[in-house]
């Protein structure tokens, strides 16, 4: 597995993670260069699934990224790094959908996709359901299935790759397919019938 591809004169993102790591502000700062596209672009993507729309791609990355940059969070290379990102957008997101359903008692709920795969786009949906019923049914999974739950949570809301979560995890790349596989089946079943 590499680390994606930097511009000219610029290290690999595990690399400035490390240099990051030991107080390197300047490599922070080049953390944020590198994985802002990646991040917005993933950030829009499951944005666009939203009825209403309530905030902005840019705006979610940031939010994510204050949470990323919290006292002892350390990623140890880019997949972990991606990791950390996935659960922080997934916190925002959470975070937000509760904060709108106590402020409209429910008139605000965001729908999202059940496709975890980030190039879902290119493929047909499977239907909407509510960020805090996904969020819900996660949890539950997690308590069943903590590594079928984590895959999810990387593939989707981190938009990893099957290979790529399969690194994560430190599990074959068939094993990883096959965990997202029967995860996305559980939580279709889990759901319901899903608009």
């Amino acid at each position: 597995m590499t680390d994606c591809t930097a511009p000219p004169g610029y290290p690999p993102l595990t690399a400035l993670l490390k240099r990051s790591a030991d107080g390197d502000h300047a490599a922070r700062d080049r953390v944020w260069t590198e994985v802002h596209d990646q991040l917005r672009a993933l950030a829009r993507s499951r944005l666009a699934r939203e009825a209403p729309v309530t905030c902005q791609p840019t705006e979610l990355v940031h939010e994510a990224f204050v949470k990323l940059s919290g006292p002892g969070l350390e990623p140890r290379d880019r997949n972990h790094f991606l990791a950390l990102a996935a659960l922080a957008m997934r916190q925002v997101l959470v975070d937000q959908a509760r904060s709108r359903n106590r402020q409209k008692r429910g008139d605000g709920a965001r729908p999202l996709t059940l496709d975890t795969r980030a190039h879902a786009e290119s493929e047909a949906t499977t239907g909407v359901i509510d960020v805090l019923d996904l969020h819900n049914a996660i949890d539950e999974l997690a308590e069943a299935d903590p590594r079928k739950a984590e895959a999810v949570v990387l593939s989707y809301f981190g938009g990893l790759t099957d290979d790529e979560v399969a690194t994560a995890l430190d599990v074959s790349p068939a094993t990883a397919k096959r965990d997202l596989r029967t995860a996305r089946a559980w939580l279709g079943s889990t759901l319901g019938p899903v608009r």
